[in-house]
Formats: C-alpha cells, sequence, structure tokens
C-alpha cells in the first residue's frame, strides 16, 4: 500500500488492530506504524480513544478499509485513568483529551457510594479533566431534600451535582447543555444507568441497557468497549463499562491532597511541610475537620485513598 499526505484527526474508536479516526468530518480506518508496537512503555504511547493522532493517508483510497497508518500520538492535554489492580501504580487510561467525566451513580440499585465518587474525582482531578456528579434514579429515592442536602458538600466544593431520572426524563437538558460541543464520558458503577441516560440524550444510538442483577444488586453491563459516538447537539459522547472497582494508586502519597479542592486552603498552615494529613501533630487540615471546615466524610475518603497509597508503597 502506498501512502502520501499527513493528516490530523482524533481517535473515536477502537477494535483490535483497527484504530477509527474522524479527520475533516470523515470516520478513516487506521492501523499502527510498527514502531508504536516495539516501543518500551506501550500503555503510555499506543493511542487511546480520544488521542489526537497524525496519520499518512492511503493514496487514492476510496475505502475505509486500512485508509491510514498512524504515525504520532500527540501530547494529551487531558488523561482518564484508573489503576489496573491494587499494588500497583500501573494504570489503564480509559480515554484522553476530554473535556467532562460524567460521573453517574445511582440513589439505589446500586446502592449510591460517597467514597467511590471521591476516588472518580480524585482520578478526574489527576488527569485534568472536570467532573460532573450525575445523581440518577431519583424517581427511587425517598427524600430526595435529604440526598440534596447530602450531596451539597460538592457543590460548595466548585463541581456541577445534577439530579435526574431516564425512567421519568428528569434533568436530561442540563446534561444535554453541558455536552454540547464538548467531549464528555460518563463512567460509574454497573446498573446506575449510564446508557439509559445516553438513549433519552439521543434516542437513535443503539446502546443495550444495562439492567441490575437482582441476585447481586451489581448491574451486568453491556458495553464491552469505549467509544465516542457524535450528538446531534454537537460534540462526542462515549460510555465505559460499568465499574465496581476503581483505584488511584497511580497518584504518589504526598500529592494525594492536591486533588482535594475542600483542602486547599489548609496545608499551606500545617507545622511541618510534609504532612501528609494523616497522624502529624499541628496539622491544619485536621484542625479544619474538627471545626466543621472539611467535611467528616471527605476525610474519611482521604484517610481510606491515603493508607492505600502507603501499603501499596
Amino acid at each position: 500500500m502506498n501512502f502520501d499526505e499527513i493528516k490530523e484527526g482524533f481517535v473515536i474508536r477502537i477494535k483490535g488492530a483497527n484504530y477509527y479516526i474522524v479527520s475533516e468530518g470523515r470516520e478513516v480506518k487506521c492501523f499502527l506504524r510498527g514502531k508504536f508496537r516495539i516501543s518500551g512503555d506501550r500503555d503510555k504511547i499506543l493511542p487511546v480513544v480520544g488521542d489526537s493522532v497524525k496519520f499518512r493517508k492511503q493514496s487514492n483510497s476510496k475505502s475505509v478499509d486500512y485508509a491510514g497508518l498512524i504515525v504520532s500520538v500527540e501530547e494529551r492535554k487531558s488523561v482518564f485513568a484508573r489503576s489496573t489492580s491494587f499494588g500497583t501504580r500501573r494504570e489503564k487510561i480509559l480515554g484522553a483529551n476530554l473535556d467532562y467525566i460524567f460521573l453517574v451513580h445511582s440513589v439505589i440499585e446500586p446502592v449510591l457510594s460517597l467514597r467511590l465518587i471521591d476516588r472518580m474525582i480524585v482520578a478526574a482531578e489527576y488527569g485534568g479533566i472536570e467532573p460532573v456528579v450525575c445523581i440518577n434514579k431519583i424517581d427511587l429515592s425517598d427524600d430526595l431534600g435529604a440526598l440534596k442536602k447530602e450531596l451539597n458538600l460538592y457543590v460548595r466544593m466548585g463541581y456541577k451535582v445534577l439530579f435526574c431520572s431516564a425512567i421519568e426524563g428528569k434533568g436530561i437538558e442540563p446534561l444535554r447543555e453541558l455536552m454540547k460541543n464538548k467531549r464528555s464520558l460518563m463512567a460509574g458503577p454497573s446498573g446506575a444507568g449510564k446508557t439509559s441516560i445516553i438513549s433519552k440524550l439521543q434516542p437513535n444510538l443503539e446502546f443495550r441497557i444495562s439492567r441490575v442483577s437482582a441476585k447481586t444488586g451489581k448491574g451486568r453491563h453491556t458495553t464491552s468497549h469505549f467509544e465516542l459516538h457524535p450528538l446531534s447537539s454537537g460534540g462526542y459522547l462515549g460510555d465505559t463499562p460499568g465499574i465496581r472497582e476503581f483505584g488511584v494508586n497511580q497518584i504518589e502519597k504526598n500529592k494525594l491532597h492536591l486533588y482535594f479542592r475542600d483542602f486547599c486552603n489548609f496545608p499551606d498552615d500545617c507545622r511541618f511541610s510534609t504532612c501528609v494529613h494523616d497522624h502529624e501533630p499541628g496539622c491544619a487540615v485536621k484542625e479544619a475537620v474538627k471545626d466543621g471546615e472539611i467535611s467528616e466524610k471527605r476525610y474519611d475518603s482521604y484517610i481510606k485513598m491515603l493508607r492505600n497509597l502507603s501499603r501499596n508503597e
């Protein structure tokens, strides 16, 4: 095959060895130049969904079959990743160059976990992406007022918190407005209703809807891979396989506090510059917790993450 001019685009889908690129409004099927397969750190160099790439277009190709050869991956502006397993810093990149991560959680089925939300927010902050908390299934809530009061701690930190019901169609328009002309990813536990929300946002997207297992209470997620889908209102949206465990082991222990917005005004007042806000005397963060300036639940989430990182080290 002959390849000539260099083109630019971004990855919207990966299937096996095939990379599908959007370039100049057209989808191009590409494969990788050999240098990617022999590089030392494949996980960081191989393209992921959302990556901006340069590719050589196949000469006189009118077919989508192997119409391009990817030659380089541009520097990533943002990354959403989780650690691949307990006890390792190795990360699995879920998407790159995204504007928003919509953290979709449900009131029940599965039960709302603020600690999981905290870990996912930390991963988004670490990767330079704005997280949006989206609570689905509000139609199942016994006390929506109390739920909103509990989630208000994130609003006070400057995060957007949306409440919706995919079944009743509530809260869909604010989601649609935020996603307009942006590249977004939905992530959350299995059964929280990500694909149901997407089907409300754009009904022509052919997603199979996840159902929660009555036996385990955990979702049987039907999305087997992540890809970006164009939205009729502008922008791209992706869905990820349901998350049951979400690690942040890729973050250094002494930097974890940087990704807690509610801590940002206090660490400089700690007695020790190396304070990690756990057992040290004269810790301004712990004092802020005692004074009610930092939520005890948020601090507990921080300590749990911190000690997991300490065990990994």
